[in-house]
């Protein structure tokens, strides 16, 4: 699945997913939110202070339940995805 085709099939809202990480580990983000449209849940001040890399797709892990340690970014490799919203791709 490429970068665009995993934005799409997200959208704006909320999402769960699941995908392999590089060192082989299972990496899960029970509730995330895109990165272009996460900088409201940050302490950025603009959407262009957001930088994506070029391979991976940036999110940003919310929740209630959440400690603030824990509500960080993380890059997801869109070629490994393996479930989205509880459904397999």
């Amino acid at each position: 699945m490429t970068k665009q085709e995993f934005k799409n099939k997200v959208g704006m809202g909320f999402f769960s997913c699941k995908w392999l990480k590089n060192n082989g580990q299972e990496a899960i983000v029970k509730r995330g939110i895109l990165g272009q449209y996460a900088w409201r849940f940050t302490n950025e001040q603009t959407r262009e202070s957001i930088q994506e890399h070029n391979d991976y797709v940036l999110a940003y892990r919310v929740g209630n339940g959440l400690l603030p340690q824990h509500r960080r970014w993380v890059n997801i490799n869109p070629n490994t995805v393996m479930e989205i919203n509880k459904v397999t791709v």
